[in-house]
Parts: C-alpha cells; structure tokens; sequence
C-alpha cells in the first residue's frame, strides 16, 4: 500500500514537472533567451577557478581539474535544487493564497511542495554545470567504484539538502512572511560548495556539514570520487544525510501544521 501511494506521488510530481515544462516553452523565444542566460551564468566559477589557478600555486592536495569537479558539482546540486524549488515562489504562493489550492489535494505535504514551485530556467545552468563537470572527468579519469561512490552520496544529499532547504523556507515564511534570506543562502552554500570545505577551517567545516548541509551533497561526495575519504567517514556522512533527510521532512510536516492562508 506504501509502495503504490509512493508510485502516485512521483507520477503526480512528474506530471507537475511537464506541465510546468509545456507552460515554460509556450512562448519559445523568452524561453530560449532564459535558458541560454541560465547556460552562461553557470560558467562564472569556471573562470574564477582558471583565473585562481593560473595566478596561484592552488588549492593543496587537489588538481585544477578535481576542483572544477567539485565546484560543478556543487552547481549541479543547486541547479536541482532550483529546477524542483523557487523558495521565493513557495513564499509567494503562501502570501496570496494561492497554495491553498494545491493543499487540498490527496497528496503528502512533501510532495505537493515539490511540485509546482520550481525555476524551468535553471535547467540551463544544469545542463553547463554537466557540461563542465564532464569535461573536468575527462581530464581526471575516475575508475567505476569511486564513481559509483560519488553518485550514491551525491543524490542522496542532493535530496536531504533540498528537503532541509525546504524546511528552512517554511520556518522564514513563519518568522517573516518572506523568503529573500533563503535565496540570499543559496548563494552563500554556492560559494561555499565551490571550494573543499577543510580550507575554511573546522568551525566553518562543522558549520556547512551540519547546520548548512551543503557539504554532503557536494564535498564529501567529491572526495569520495577522488579517493580523499576512507569507508567509516564516508558511512557516517551516508548515516548524517538520512538524519538531515528525515528530521528535516518532519520539521516541514510540523511547521505546515502552522500554515494560515494568507489570502484571507
């Protein structure tokens, strides 16, 4: 029974998703012009890190090209992360109202928040961060098994992370009625992922493992690509990403319970 109303909800976010898809393609050409802004701007940290490179000894311990690994896939995470949730649309919808709609349906909380609330515009800049990150594994040749490492982290932070991001605009709404200082956090975990995170120090290194979990979903995932984590930390990383997962889906079911209309 579990199984099948978990089928039902991906079939209804997936069917969101291409709806939003066919209404974001209506009109072609503002479409495109998105898209194509959306492709360049994923390039600034190429540029930053090659300019960083060229006029410096690096980053120790990590190669020009396992550096860009890691920054784009910091980028990839958060394009995800955009593409499923605008936090500033989530806000808007509860201020006007007009998420009373999507609560009445017989879906999970989880679910309806992911569906419908997304930018279509940052499947560009996912589509360049791919781009970059290939380009970066053709230069470092990865074997099968790190790889596979790597992905397995990669998702399964990439889904704690968006879920905590999820229960953070839902405590911001309560606190403010906005959504501004989670997309201004975006940008802070983008700078912050771009980078391995011992170089900030261990408080900072605490800070964006734990409190501002960007790290499992982009460092660690990139240092088990790279042979840089032995298999207990990289279990314990696995064991903290279900909590963060778990404690975070229970704080937006307990923070929704709060929910009032704002459409009076």
């Amino acid at each position: 029974m579990k199984f099948n109303s978990f089928m039902h909800s991906i079939a209804f976010f997936l069917w969101s998703e291409y709806y939003e898809l066919k209404y974001f393609f209506i009109y072609r050409g503002q479409s495109a012009i998105w898209l194509i802004y959306s492709l360049f701007t994923s390039f600034y940290s190429l540029i930053t890190l090659t300019i960083i490179y060229n006029v410096s000894s690096g980053i120790a311990g990590w190669s020009y090209f396992q550096i860009l690994a890691l920054s784009y896939t910091a980028s990839i995470v958060l394009s995800v992360f955009y593409t499923v949730l605008n936090p500033w649309k989530i806000a808007e919808a509860m201020r006007t109202g007009r998420m009373d709609t999507f609560l009445i349906r017989p879906y999970g909380i989880m679910t309806l928040l992911l569906s419908g609330y997304g930018e279509i515009t940052s499947l560009g800049g996912l589509a360049g961060s791919v781009a970059v990150f290939a380009f970066a594994m053709l230069h470092v040749g990865v074997a099968a098994i790190p790889f596979a490492a790597y992905l397995l982290i990669m998702v399964a932070g990439t889904i704690a992370l968006t879920i905590f991001m999820i229960m953070l605009t839902i405590l911001f709404y309560h606190l403010f009625k906005s959504a501004d200082f989670v997309n201004r956090l975006v940008g802070v975990l983008s700078t912050a992922g771009s980078y391995p995170l011992n170089i900030f120090g261990p408080f900072l290194l605490l800070v964006f493992t734990v409190v501002l979990p960007i790290g499992i979903a982009s460092y660690y995932p990139s240092e088990a690509l790279f042979g840089k984590i032995s298999l207990v930390p990289y279990l314990e990383v696995l064991a903290l990403i279900f909590a963060v997962t778990i404690l975070s889906y229970k704080g937006t079911k307990a923070l929704m319970k709060y929910y009032a209309s704002g459409g009076g």
